[in-house]
């Protein structure tokens, strides 16, 4: 008899420091190997900056034009005027479309301050798809840019460089347009 008593205590025990854990926040399923496993997976794809995963290499262009833009400090009405004609002239879109794009990339910039050291992981996901007309366009329009308000800064300069070394050693074409 004092066993099956014992059994209903530790019984009784455990379903009390079960509710109390769960009442506290903390979650069985948290201990599960298999959905830790699919969290940290998830983590790892969608939990990265939005701007190391840009596969449009129109979209990489203009957050490196705005960061060619931004190198040199604020960024003027001059250049944002000069910025969405270069987007609505270079890559062929309307005129909301250039002002949505220039809007989404200060967004993905805004928390960058220095591209340089991260413009691997910007370039990698939309390297593939960069023809080389399209870098070519890109370096001539990030000049253009960084010649806008007098002479190219040394932080200019050095970006323009590292993305330049970057396609360089990549060598890599494909067909089509900006897309």
């Amino acid at each position: 008899m004092h066993i099956i008593i014992a059994a209903i205590t530790a019984l009784a025990g455990l379903l009390w420091a079960i509710n109390s854990l769960q009442r506290s926040g903390f979650s069985l399923s948290s201990i599960n190997p298999f959905l830790a496993y699919r969290r940290w997976k998830w983590s790892r794809t969608y939990g990265a900056k939005p701007i190391y995963r840009l596969e449009r290499p129109m979209d990489v262009a203009a957050v490196l034009l705005l960061g060619i833009a931004k190198a040199d400090g604020e960024i003027t009405s001059d250049q944002k005027r000069e910025l969405q004609n270069t987007f609505q002239h270079e890559f062929e879109i309307s005129r909301d479309e250039a002002a949505d794009l220039l809007l989404a990339s200060s967004h993905l910039i805004r928390d960058e301050i220095y591209i340089v050291d991260h413009l691997d992981k910007i370039l990698e996901p939309s390297a593939a798809k960069f023809e080389p007309a399209a870098v070519s366009s890109l370096l001539t329009m990030m000049r253009r840019i960084a010649a806008l308000d007098g002479s190219i800064n040394g932080e200019q300069q050095k970006l323009i460089d590292a993305t330049e070394r970057f396609f360089a050693t990549r060598q890599k074409a494909a067909g089509g347009k900006w897309s």
